[in-house]
């Protein structure tokens, strides 16, 4: 199971989250000489409301973070103007798939967790501030990242009083077929949501690569790449997963339940799932994957991804990217065939899918691409890289 204490059986906890005055907020070296990047000097100092620290045991900051200045070293965070701590880098990227070098180097929006100290925090308003030092590459001398949002998660014991449950659908050991209905059943009364996660293997939106995960992570605070929310009884959601690729393993499902209060519950896991469905779908993960993968000026970036199946029964294909800023490219293609012009929003993050004709698709290496001819803000492409599926007949 994932690490994260808010994924642990039994786990009892409030989340106070806490979101940027606009779209995001921009995170300066504060000892960069450039003029341009000092104009957005100083830092912000924000402010979050810790309503409850009555039998605290632990509080962690899950924060939304992208990184657009690639080289940007020590992304750090602190708490009422307290000691400087270290965001901590992902220990997965860039693994087998990247080209080498550190993991700030290559572009990604990430929502790392740091442990924070109980005795920084003060009930009620306290301020917490982010900073970042030179590194490499563009980050060498315009250290640079955003932050989109965090999450302030304080941990209790089990005597804390919380809501309990179950998750009761599907069947222990039972199949989940596409469109699969999940449901939880509450032991108390006052439940405000419940809120199902499950682990299985797709595209991996939080950003670290791991795609046979728990997927979810956060947006301005909020919980989202979940299955579903439920906000009243029968506490059920239908899970979309259209385009879940086939598992080689069982899936697992938990609920959290979130009582009137804010208090959090964890359920134990409902494990030895089987996802089946009638149409094969594969993901075809990337490599070759380049650092910096910021498109402009007439540059062209690339990764590769290895189709080992047959393509006669291929019948739908798509890319799947994380990219921002991707109305800065001119090009996004495969196998130097341009698929459209350019994705996604106006400087900032998006999720997107580029219908692939399979007509263009290869047997083995496939060569996916963005080109930009700006001279001004290009697109980036978040890790992983650019992710192919295919669809095929049985």
């Amino acid at each position: 199971m994932d690490d994260s204490p808010a994924l642990q059986a039994g786990a009892v906890f409030r989340e106070y989250g806490w979101q940027p005055d606009g779209k995001w907020q921009r995170v300066t070296g504060p000892d960069v000489e450039d003029e341009r990047a000092r104009a957005f000097l100083p830092n912000a100092i924000n402010t979050v409301e810790i309503g409850d620290l009555d039998g605290a045991t632990q509080i962690e900051a899950e924060i939304e973070m992208l990184l657009c200045h690639g080289g940007t070293g020590a992304k750090s965070i602190r708490v009422n103007g307290g000691p400087w701590r270290v965001i901590p880098e992902s220990t997965a990227i860039p693994g087998d798939a990247g080209r080498g070098g550190s993991p700030g180097e290559y572009q990604y929006m990430r929502y790392p967790r740091v442990s924070l100290e109980l005795s920084e925090f003060r009930q009620g308003s306290s301020t917490f501030e982010f900073t970042c030092a030179a590194g490499t590459s563009l980050g060498a001398w315009w250290p640079q990242w955003l932050v989109y949002g965090a999450v302030f998660r304080v941990h209790y014991g089990s005597d804390k009083p919380h809501a309990t449950g179950r998750v009761v659908s599907p069947s222990p050991g039972g199949g989940v077929d596409p469109g699969a209905r999940f449901e939880a059943e509450t032991d108390s009364a006052g439940v405000a949501r419940v809120e199902f996660i499950a682990r299985y293997s797709d595209f991996d939106l939080a950003g670290e690569g791991a795609c046979d995960t728990w997927h979810r992570h956060h947006l301005y605070g909020s919980l989202r790449g979940h299955l579903g929310t439920a906000e009243r009884p029968p506490y059920a959601v239908i899970w979309d997963n259209d385009w879940v690729p086939t598992q080689d393993r069982e899936i697992a499902t938990l609920a959290r339940i979130v009582d009137d209060t804010g208090m959090h519950y964890v359920t134990p896991a409902l494990d030895g799932l089987r996802f089946t469905r009638p149409d094969p779908i594969h993901m075809y993960a990337p490599y070759d994957v380049p650092p910096l993968w910021s498109t402009r000026a007439g540059k062209r970036h690339e990764c590769k991804v290895d189709v080992t199946h047959d393509l006669s029964r291929a019948v739908d294909a798509r890319i799947v990217m994380t990219t921002w800023h991707g109305l800065g490219a001119d090009e996004i293609g495969i196998n130097d065939e341009k698929l459209v012009d350019r994705i996604g929003r106006d400087h900032d993050l998006s999720h997107d899918a580029i219908p692939v004709p399979v007509s263009l698709i290869r047997q083995g290496v496939n060569t996916l691409y963005t080109y930009s001819d700006t001279v001004h803000h290009g697109i980036e492409v978040q890790w992983p890289g650019m992710v192919l599926f295919i669809r095929y007949s049985q």
